[in-house]
C-alpha cells in the first residue's frame, strides 16, 4: 500500500483554488462554528449500544435556539441561494431538525411545498441543520471499535462520505461527513454489497494525485466509494473538506455509470421535542 499523503486543504486554499466553492465553505464553516455551541453538548443524549447507535434517540433542545441556528444557517446560505432567504421564518425548528437528521428527502419536500419554498435549496441546505447535534453526538462515540461491516456508519446511518488508507500500515477507515464516524473496513471488498470478487472492483486515479486520492467502484452493484491516504484521522472539519476538495473523483464517477445510494444506509426515527419549560418561538411558520 503506498504511503504518499497530501495535506487536508484549508477553506481558505479551497476558495482561492475554487471560487464556485465560496457559498458551500461558508455554510461548513457556520456549521463548524455552530458545533461548538454549549446548545448542542446540552442536547447531545446518551445512546445504545447497537448500531446505528442513535436509532431510536430523543433530541430534547429549546425550540429557540433550534430557530435562531436555522435562521442562521439559511442567512448564510442566502447569500448564494436567495430563493431560501427567510426560509427559517417559515419552518417549525423542531419539524426541521427532525427531517434534516432522517435525511429524508420526500418529507423535505413536504416542508418545502407546504413553506411555498423551491425544494431543491431546501434539500442542499436543510440536512446540514442536523450536522452541530450529530457532531457532537459522534464526539461522545468510540466507533472504531464497533464490529460493522457496512457503508453506512454505526453513529448515525449516513453513507460513509469516503475511506481513509490510514497510517504506514494503510489501515482502511471509512469516514462519515455528517457525524465524523470512523470505523474499519477490509480492502479488496466492496463495502456496498460485500462483493470480494477483485475482477469486479474498478478503481479511478486523479492525474494529478495518483493513488494518494482515488475513487473506487464496484461492477457488481455500481457503487463507488473515494479513498484518502493519510497519516491520521481527519477532524470531521477536515473530512468535510476533503470530500469537497475531491468532487472531481465524484464527478469522474457519475461519468463512468457508477453511482452512491440516496437517503440513510439505516433509520434513525430520532424525535426531536421541545425541553421542558421551554418557550417556543412565536409561530410564523404555515399552520398546521
Amino acid at each position: 500500500m503506498s504511503t504518499a499523503t497530501l495535506a487536508a486543504p484549508t477553506a481558505d486554499a479551497l476558495a482561492r483554488e475554487h471560487p464556485e466553492f465560496r457559498g458551500w465553505l461558508d455554510l461548513l464553516a457556520a456549521v463548524r462554528e455552530e458545533a461548538g455551541s454549549a446548545t448542542w453538548a446540552d442536547a447531545a443524549r446518551d445512546v445504545a449500544a447497537t448500531a446505528p447507535l442513535l436509532a431510536g434517540t430523543t433530541l430534547t433542545i429549546d425550540p429557540g435556539l433550534a430557530a435562531a441556528w436555522l435562521r442562521r444557517l439559511f442567512d448564510v446560505a442566502a447569500a448564494s441561494a436567495p430563493a431560501v432567504a427567510g426560509a427559517a421564518d417559515r419552518l417549525d425548528p423542531l419539524a426541521a431538525l427532525e427531517v434534516a437528521i432522517a435525511l429524508d428527502t420526500p418529507r423535505i419536500d413536504t416542508l418545502a411545498d407546504a413553506a411555498g419554498l423551491p425544494r431543491e435549496p431546501l434539500r442542499a441546505v436543510l440536512p446540514l441543520a442536523a450536522y452541530p447535534w450529530l457532531e457532537r453526538c459522534g464526539a461522545q462515540v468510540a466507533a472504531g471499535g464497533l464490529d460493522h461491516a457496512q457503508a453506512w456508519c454505526p453513529i448515525c446511518g449516513a453513507w460513509a462520505a469516503l475511506a481513509e488508507a490510514r497510517g504506514l500500515e494503510g489501515a482502511r477507515r471509512l469516514r462519515c461527513g455528517r457525524c465524523g464516524g470512523d470505523w474499519r473496513a477490509e480492502w479488496l471488498r466492496c463495502a456496498f454489497c460485500g462483493t470480494d470478487e477483485h475482477a469486479r472492483l474498478r478503481s479511478l486515479v486523479s492525474e494529478t494525485t495518483g493513488q494518494a486520492r482515488r475513487a473506487e467502484g464496484c461492477a457488481a452493484c455500481g457503487a463507488w466509494m473515494k479513498t484518502i491516504t493519510t497519516l491520521g484521522a481527519a477532524s470531521t472539519g477536515e473530512l468535510r473538506l476533503l470530500d469537497l476538495a475531491t468532487v472531481d473523483l465524484d464527478v469522474a464517477a457519475l461519468g463512468r455509470g457508477w453511482k452512491r445510494p440516496a437517503g440513510l444506509g439505516a433509520r434513525l426515527d430520532v424525535r426531536v421535542i421541545a425541553r421542558a419549560g421551554a418557550a417556543h418561538p412565536r409561530r410564523r411558520w404555515w399552520p398546521r
